[in-house]
């Protein structure tokens, strides 16, 4: 690792029992902080000192050791060891007594030593015939790609400024191990299952995009990738259960992980690579229903308000009053049957009279039933324009909330991917937080639901024809559900599809193991990567487009909303039936004694 230039950014740490204090007192004068732990007995040198000496808090560590100090192979194991070759940890090895002048300007000589690759070592042709005993030190060192370690030999080093990473461009055939989510798991895997243009139905298309990315700059910087197979991304961070993503990564048994949410409380467990390679929103879809009593149906007495309906009942009391007191005053034999019958013949848009007596028929009867029945026919012309202009122009019902869902009767199923089965098993994971108290009761039924037998984890090509025959709501993420609904649904079937947000549109990044050696790497590729379009190309190459309904569909008012029409004419139906019957015994009873006079 090469120290850089920029040493006011750097706290250095001198390992040493050569230097004395006035380096020490030199560089501080540059603001530069300085601590140093003297190691000139390998027997009795303290090790938690040097613990202490190589924390590394905020800022980078530059470690500067001579390596003729008697302890300086047990130094470096111990660095290995502890995984203190990285980023955060500058190493300058160097056999100079005099390190620095006092301009602090480096000593540059043609002989040098310069490490700049993992686990190999570089020596410049004109000290090829030099003997350098601290090479076989490095050899043995646990190495990483993000290593920065320089060795100066006899008088000084060079330093570069071109990005370490340009000079480890060719990573050797390297392998990373990846760790990747597919349901079901299958018994053999190929790469191309994960990576082709047309992966495997077990694959999501959020993984496909990751992975051909992370494939890309394998190919680049010539290294490969061995694949573990789980069925899930978010586990329990138990040591017993690797079957997860994050639990590989927080356990250092894999690399690194093609898709991860961007979860805050999972940040102790693993690091994220920087920028984004896709991202993932899921929803409930669903047939809009067209059966049963309910919020999610056209209501019969939804056109009028409830006032309104008062207004009517009030008219036509009035009505009937004033018919009622006319027969009255004209003495007529009947008067509340003529005035209650005359009112519902008059809503009804018919007529009653008794033609019995109809010369006696007053003006003012007349207008007061011309009155009414212009009211009557008033209201029915609004209620009938309201009810047609609101099917026509008014959007479909569907459900607004996921507590209306679970009102509803569809049945839920779930896609069968890794975030399900997250989902159902952590009791801290959601899709929504902000639905977190519905999430709950859902989950409860869902496992309920699978105690009885019920299939409640489908593949997505299963789920979206089960939303097709209707009864069914179905939760899948946007990308799949449209790719699968394009190649099946007709266009009135378009128009009767809804969907309700449950993920909302969250960006998904690979993941590596907490304080990985190759996350500087993968954060400057992957920027590369996008700063030339290949990100958006390939984004654009493994997304699917959505699909909608083209122009409007009315919805017909369906069997359960206009319950109320058909109620009251069953039970007219059924009162003049029962009046027919009554009258007609009456009407014997009244025969029958005539006979006996």
């Amino acid at each position: 690792m090469v120290l850089e230039p920029e040493l006011e950014d750097v706290h250095i740490q001198v390992i040493s029992f050569i230097w004395n204090q006035k380096f020490a007192k030199r560089i501080s004068n540059h603001n530069i902080a300085v601590s140093t732990v003297h190691i000139s007995n390998r027997h009795k040198f303290d090790l938690n000192r040097i613990k202490i000496c190589l924390k590394q808090t905020l800022l980078p560590i530059g470690v500067l050791i001579n390596p003729q100090c008697p302890a300086f192979e047990d130094v470096m194991y111990y660095a290995s060891q502890n995984l203190l070759f990285d980023r955060n940890h500058k190493w300058l090895i160097n056999e100079e007594n005099k390190v620095l002048r006092n301009d602090l300007t480096l000593v540059f000589n043609e002989k040098y030593v310069h490490f700049e690759d993992y686990n190999t070592t570089k020596v410049a042709d004109n000290v090829d015939d030099v003997k350098i005993p601290i090479i076989d030190v490095l050899n043995n060192l646990n190495l990483s790609v993000d290593a920065d370690i320089t060795a100066s030999i006899t008088k000084g080093l060079t330093l570069t400024k071109t990005f370490k990473y340009y000079r480890r461009w060719n990573f050797q055939k390297m392998a990373l191990k990846m760790i990747i989510s597919m349901t079901p798991v299958p018994r053999v895997f190929h790469p191309e299952m994960l990576i082709g243009r047309i992966p495997d139905p077990g694959v999501a298309i959020i993984s496909q995009t990751g992975a051909q990315l992370l494939h890309e700059i394998a190919g680049i910087h010539n290294f490969g990738y061995t694949y573990t197979v789980v069925d899930r991304w978010v586990g329990d961070y138990n040591r017993n259960h690797l079957y997860t993503a994050t639990n590989g990564l927080y356990f250092r048994e894999h690399d690194i992980t093609p898709v991860l949410r961007f979860l805050p409380a999972h940040f102790s467990r693993y690091d994220v690579v920087f920028p984004t390679v896709t991202f993932i929103e899921t929803r409930y879809y669903y047939r809009i229903p067209s059966y049963g009593i309910g919020k999610f149906e056209n209501q019969f007495l939804r056109p009028l308000s409830t006032a309104t309906w008062w207004c009517v009942v009030a008219v036509g009391a009035l009505c009937g009053i004033v018919l009622m007191l006319s027969t009255i005053v004209e003495k007529r034999p009947i008067t509340v049957n003529f005035a209650l019958f005359s009112v519902l013949a008059l809503i009804c848009q018919q007529f009653f009279e008794e033609f019995e007596d109809i010369k006696r028929i007053s003006s003012a009867r007349k207008l007061t039933i011309l009155v009414t029945g212009l009211s009557c026919l008033l209201i029915y012309n609004y209620y009938t324009s309201s009810v047609v202009s609101w099917l026509l122009n008014g959007p479909p019902p569907s459900i607004n909330s996921l507590w209306e869902l679970l009102d509803s009767p569809l049945q839920p199923v779930f896609q069968d991917t890794g975030y399900s089965y997250s989902w159902l098993q952590l009791p801290d994971y959601y899709y929504n937080k902000k639905n977190a108290k519905a999430e709950e009761v859902l989950k409860k039924r869902i496992l309920n639901m699978k105690k009885k037998g019920n299939s409640i984890i489908i593949p997505v090509n299963e789920g979206i024809d089960l939303v097709r025959k209707g009864g069914y709501v179905y939760h899948t993420d946007v990308n799949s559900a449209n790719s699968r609904i394009s190649q099946t649904f007709t266009q009135r079937e378009l128009c009767d599809l809804d969907s309700l947000n449950s993920m909302e549109k969250t960006l998904l990044y690979p993941c590596v193991q907490k304080r990985s050696p190759y996350r500087e790497f993968f954060i400057w590729s992957l920027s590369r990567l996008m700063e030339r379009g290949i990100i958006r190309c390939i984004q654009q190459r493994t997304w699917s487009h959505g699909v909608k309904c083209e122009g409007s569909s009315p919805r017909a008012l369906a069997l359960g909303g206009a319950a109320p029409a058909f109620i009251l004419l069953a039970a007219g139906y059924i009162l003049g039936t029962v009046i027919m019957l009554f009258e007609r015994l009456k009407w014997k009873h009244d025969k029958s004694r005539l006979k006996h006079f």
